[in-house]
């Protein structure tokens, strides 16, 4: 016969009351469901700040007053948004003091109608004066969309190769960009000269009025001696009255990350939370588990098992069902994460870029595991501690 060890004796228990096993084990699982859920979201959060931080090199851009959110909702989640300049305030305001780098960018709303593919925002930008779009536009297609070609976001349906159809023209698709996390993932970005005839069309079908030489936002890099925040006061007071705002980018940037550290603050809280109690709804389990089993240990006992041996055996079976229901816990949040993925980066308000290494989800997901496997031996401690200082004969009587 092989030896009775614990680990062996700690399985035929566990298979012996699959009902008390389950229990034990759903508790685990939901700790890691938590503890994988709270690790994945924030590094999506971090990837997709670092992200726009990366991909947001201006100082500022200055829009018309009034559509200073809707320049952010544009960058930050992709919402489509149409606001012009006329050309003569543009043309002043490239002039105004302490720009050291200034580039012109068109926005337009695509429809929601049948001359669209699909309602999307589209960016013109000038490849001659850039430098906020183009450095990394050009990593996907080398000097940008030529006559007739838009480069896509990583969440726009559409294929390099492939046509689209924005205002009844059709446009080649030159390149697809990676995952930003933000309001990039779905922009069709073309040239200046591309997006001006772009606007005509736009004008054409929505019956508006608009100026040839106008321009919805100008990306603007200020001299490092000039304050930008003195700068956003100048600009929104010599131009009081055409009404022009400043969206100041390490202003969005920091407002975005305050808000991350907070929900960060807080998901670290409920985490650390979760797994105390956690370790206290086991350990409660644990000591009720015993009264149930004392006779069985007094049993053991008798048996010639040590208090050692008796100790070992709470131990192993409190880490055997705990392992099973980390692993559980864990890939049932991966099935959720994996899934709905797209969907949770939709639904919350903030950059929001998944992690694309293996390396970095298995460590995370890993972390998880090892984190709620360790409040089921945490938690059979004291248990454990109790067992090994009963005498037999004080076993055997409270199990009479």
């Amino acid at each position: 016969m092989k030896p009775l060890t614990a680990f062996r004796l700690s399985i035929k228990n566990i298979i012996r009351r699959p009902g008390r096993s389950l229990c034990l084990a759903a508790v685990s699982a939901l700790l890691s469901f938590a503890l994988a859920g709270g690790s994945l979201l924030a590094e999506c959060l971090k990837n997709g700040t670092k992200s726009m931080s990366d991909r947001l090199g201006a100082d500022a851009l200055i829009v018309p007053g009034g559509y200073e959110s809707k320049a952010q909702g544009a960058l930050l989640r992709g919402e489509p948004s149409a606001f012009f300049f006329e050309g003569e305030l543009a043309d002043r305001l490239l002039d105004s003091y302490g720009i050291e780098q200034a580039s012109p960018q068109l926005f337009i709303a695509t429809l929601d109608s049948e001359h669209c593919a699909f309602p999307v925002q589209m960016i013109g930008y000038d490849p001659s004066t850039d430098f906020v779009v183009a450095p990394w536009l050009s990593q996907s297609v080398p000097g940008g969309p030529a006559k007739g070609e838009v480069i896509v976001g990583a969440d726009i349906d559409g294929r390099k190769g492939e046509t689209l159809e924005f205002f009844g023209s059709y446009y080649l698709v030159a390149g697809k960009l990676e995952k930003t996390g933000i309001g990039f993932d779905t922009t069709v970005f073309l040239n200046m000269d591309q997006a001006r005839e772009a606007l005509d069309d736009y004008a054409g079908l929505v019956g508006a009025y608009i100026p040839e030489d106008a321009i919805s936002t100008i990306a603007v890099n200020v001299s490092p001696a000039v304050d930008i925040n003195d700068f956003s006061r100048r600009i929104r007071y010599g131009f009081r009255e055409e009404d022009v705002g400043v969206v100041l980018t390490q202003a969005m940037l920091g407002n975005i990350a305050s808000k991350m550290d907070s929900l960060l603050a807080v998901i670290r809280v409920i985490t650390m939370f979760l797994w105390v109690a956690s370790i206290g709804v086991l350990a409660i389990l644990f000591s009720a588990i015993l009264g149930e089993r004392k006779r069985e240990f007094g049993i053991y006992r008798a048996l010639g098992a040590s208090r050692k041996k008796l100790s070992a055996l709470v131990l192993v079976e409190a880490s055997f069902v705990s392992l099973i229901g980390s692993i559980a816990g864990t890939a049932l949040l991966s099935l959720f994460y994996f899934s709905l993925n797209a969907l949770i980066g939709l639904s919350i308000d903030m950059p929001y870029l998944a992690p694309t290494s293996a390396g970095t989800i298995a460590w995370l997901l890993g972390s998880a595991i090892i984190a709620s496997f360790l409040a089921g031996p945490a938690a059979s401690l004291f248990t454990a501690a109790r067992i090994g200082k009963m005498a037999t004969d004080a076993i055997m009587r409270e199990g009479e």
